[in-house]
């Protein structure tokens, strides 16, 4: 049985997330504040407390984050009406604009990478991948 190269996956996914946050950069985002912005736009609204739980990042993080995206200008807070602890978090205009603009950039690597290699190729990672991603959030 073949073994798994742990530490040349690990090299080829920190190349792949340097490439990442390259496409990202013209959008003036990190890896962490686009998966938060995709995240606010998904669902619309969000709490610190949703945030963390769904990014798997702890309530501090996503504190911290949010109120970076709130400075920015590409969120805004609103007060729970029952819990004034407690907001909710949404997109602006200038967040959904940065959003698209990351998903437009994000899309030329993924192209970029999907062409590079052959379709069963692309098949293994993306199963890898949803597999990670599926062992992470049980």
């Amino acid at each position: 049985m073949e073994q798994l190269d742990l530490l040349g996956l690990i090299q080829a996914m920190q190349v792949l997330e340097r490439n990442a946050n390259v496409a990202l950069m013209y959008s003036g985002l990190r890896i962490p504040q686009f998966r938060l912005l995709d995240l606010v736009a998904r669902s619309g609204q969000a709490t610190v407390t949703e945030v963390g739980t769904a990014l798997h990042i702890t309530r501090a993080t996503a504190s911290v984050m949010i109120n970076e995206l709130i400075r920015s200008g590409s969120f805004v807070a609103d007060q729970h009406p029952s819990d004034r602890r407690s907001f909710h978090v949404r997109l602006t205009e200038h967040g959904m604009l940065r959003l698209q603009s990351a998903r437009s950039d994000l899309a030329v690597l993924t192209l970029k990478l999907s062409q590079r290699y052959p379709r069963e190729v692309v098949a293994v990672l993306n199963a890898f991948a949803q597999g990670a991603s599926e062992r992470h959030s049980s």
